[in-house]
């Protein structure tokens, strides 16, 4: 079956316009790369296939050469996906020279600025390291005026 052949909200791309990319699956994120399949078969499963033969984190270990042999990677698919896995590497990247340090309520409150005159109650999260640095700041809910 084509890509084409599928109803619009569930081809890849529709469905990440839609739904978010968040809501797809490995399979889908990795044919919207991809592009397109080859005779025979459609871009899902080729990514599908993939996808059951190497874990995600085998992926982003591949060179140019391994991509290649992969039956329905062609050179400028092979040079798509090592971007996009090089990007993924580096954004993941955390220095911990970078982070701020929270050893105390008033560090703590510190990271807080954007809050400093709120007219509604906001539960925000700090996440730490056990070098107590800041990785993560997550507001939870906000409350209501009264």
């Amino acid at each position: 079956m084509k890509i084409k052949d599928l109803p619009k909200i569930e081809r890849p791309r529709e469905k990440l316009i839609a739904k978010g990319a968040e809501n797809l699956k490995d399979s889908e994120l990795l044919a919207i790369l991809l592009r397109t399949g080859k005779t025979g078969k459609n871009v899902i499963e080729i990514a599908s296939q993939i996808l059951s033969k190497y874990s995600k984190k085998r992926l982003l270990q591949m060179t140019y050469e391994d991509l290649s042999k992969i039956s329905g990677i062609d050179s400028a698919k092979a040079t798509t996906l090592l971007a996009a896995f090089e990007l993924a590497k580096r954004a993941l990247e955390v220095n911990d020279t970078n982070l701020p340090t929270i050893e105390s309520t008033k560090d703590a409150t510190a990271q807080l600025t954007d809050l400093q005159n709120p007219k509604k109650e906001h539960f925000i999260t700090l996440y730490i390291n056990a070098r107590h640095k800041l990785v993560h700041k997550e507001l939870i809910s906000v409350g209501t005026l009264t």
